[in-house]
């Protein structure tokens, strides 16, 4: 419950008594301290929860919000039923029109459509007349009018935080009743959204089974970071043929990127997210929010393609999509968490976080460390080139055997050819899986030229790719290895076990 008394200030400082004025003194002193005296707290006439009025939210025909230190807006039906806002006339110069945010407007709308007390205080408005800034009610924080299509306006105020209530209530009047409310504090977060976070923001769809391409742009229009899928969508290992590009020696280097960290790359590019509306995309617009040269450019390709999912009601859902480019522009920061970004001509915040794994990652930094790029359940067939000239190849064949009890997994069976002849394919795996765990020890020097090839290496995998890794003298050491024709880095010599 609510302890409404008015806070007892200090008394009178030290008696001063000088002849004929003690009298004087004394009666001033007396009702100093009479009206100093904390008044009682009147009487809560309800306690316990309660609610003034229950509309439909689509009842709300006209509603006008004044927050406290921002300008004040109105939302208005339109014959469509959507709420449309515009700032009030006052305002309008250069003011923006638009739909109320789904979501956050029905929000707001339930709120005052439907208002819930938590405690009323008094029913006797000379109770509070003059104790106003106690409640927060001198200047409120928020003044909320609706008119309903009844023609029924309510005018509601709702006050700033007063230390003689909860942190979690405020007080609240309504024009034309003379009760004092206690509300919820949620009531005054439904109501004080700000006016452009109200905006409708459609996010980009951003399939990650669709990415074949990720650019990025310094502020000087310089292409710094690409990751590129060789290959299509479509193919059953997609996912390991992406390449990193970069410049380097004002020559663009391009290399086989890491699986895992591919993976997280695109990840991040599809959760890319729009924040809140800030303004369209205008040439003053675009200096205000650094945007004229904006210090990146994101730029998502994704190729045409077929998407599914299952429905509700457990139909699936198969939708085609066109070949298309996102691109985001990155501007100045708004503050330590988010930026001021550009999307299809419209200015919205970005969260920082979002971005920078694309923006700050070193493309050469997610370059595969691993030669050996074919995973073993990819692979369809191997060649060892020696150096004299001789060949090794292995092939494996895979085939389906039905299972044996109903509702069981059907098992595939791998078999392995060494040179035509048949070799236990549990050997060849094991020997496989340590080529797979294989690491390059270092970077090769700028400006190091290749030299013969000492031995390569074929793989084919089942999607009719072939990745390549050849071996060529580097120090008496180690090798510099050269993968699907891109030569980077070293290993250590003879570091590829004898194949059975």
């Amino acid at each position: 419950m609510l302890k409404v008394e008015k806070k007892q200030k200090k008394g009178p400082g030290k008696k001063v008594i000088f002849g004929g004025f003690f009298l004087l003194l004394l009666g001033s002193g007396i009702l100093a301290y009479i009206a100093l005296q904390p008044q009682e707290p009147f009487p809560v006439r309800i306690d316990t929860r309660g609610s003034l009025w229950q509309r439909d939210p689509g009842e709300i025909e006209w509603m006008k919000i004044q927050v406290k230190g921002r300008n004040a807006w109105i939302a208005e039906r339109n014959e469509a039923g959507e709420m449309v806002t515009q700032a009030a006339a006052t305002e309008r110069e250069n003011a923006e029109d638009w739909v109320l945010d789904e979501v956050l407007g029905d929000q707001m709308l339930d709120a005052l459509a439907n208002m819930v007390y938590e405690e009323i205080l008094t029913e006797d408005a000379t109770d509070y007349q003059q104790r106003l800034a106690e409640f927060g009610l001198a200047e409120p924080a928020l003044i909320a009018e609706v008119r309903y299509t009844d023609g029924t306006e309510k005018t509601i105020r709702i006050g700033d935080k007063s230390e003689i209530a909860d942190q979690d209530l405020r007080f609240m009047l309504i024009d034309g009743d003379d009760r004092l409310f206690a509300v919820a504090g949620s009531l005054m977060e439904d109501l004080t959204i700000e006016h452009e976070v109200l905006h409708p923001v459609v996010q980009p769809e951003i399939q990650i089974s669709r990415l074949d391409r990720i650019t990025v742009w310094d502020k000087d229009g310089k292409k710094i970071n690409e990751w590129t899928l060789e290959g299509q969508i479509t193919d059953a290992d997609a996912a390991g043929n992406w390449l990193a590009g970069w410049e380097e020696e004002r020559a663009w280097i391009t290399y086989p990127a890491d699986q895992d960290q591919m993976s997280n790359l695109k990840k991040n590019a599809g959760n890319l997210r729009l924040g809140l509306y800030v303004a369209e995309g205008t040439e003053e617009n675009l200096v205000q929010y650094g945007l004229s040269q904006p210090r990146y450019r994101i730029e998502i390709h994704l190729a045409a393609g077929t998407t599914g999912q299952i429905l509700s009601e457990g139909a699936y859902d198969v939708k085609d999509w066109e070949e298309e480019c996102l691109t985001f522009d990155i501007g100045s920061s708004r503050n330590d968490m988010t930026d001021y970004a550009l999307y299809q001509g419209t200015i919205y915040t970005m969260n920082h976080f979002t971005t920078a794994p694309l923006t700050e990652t070193r493309s050469k930094d997610t370059t595969a460390r691993y030669p050996v790029l074919v995973a073993l359940e990819n692979l369809s067939s191997m060649e060892i080139h020696h150096a004299d000239g001789t060949i090794t190849s292995y092939e494996l064949q895979r085939s389906t055997v039905s299972a044996e009890v109903e509702g069981e997994a059907d098992q595939v069976v791998i078999s392995c050819r060494k040179d035509g002849e048949e070799i236990p394919y549990s050997v060849f795996e094991a020997a496989y899986e340590r080529w797979l765990v294989i690491n390059v020890s270092g970077t090769l020097p700028a400006g190091w030229q290749k030299k013969s090839t000492e031995i390569s290496y074929a793989f084919r995998t089942l999607a009719g790719k072939t990745h390549t890794v050849e071996m060529s003298d580097f120090d008496g050491l180690h090798d510099a290895v050269t993968v699907d024709g891109r030569t980077l880095y070293y290993l250590i010599k003879n570091s590829f076990p004898e194949m059975p």
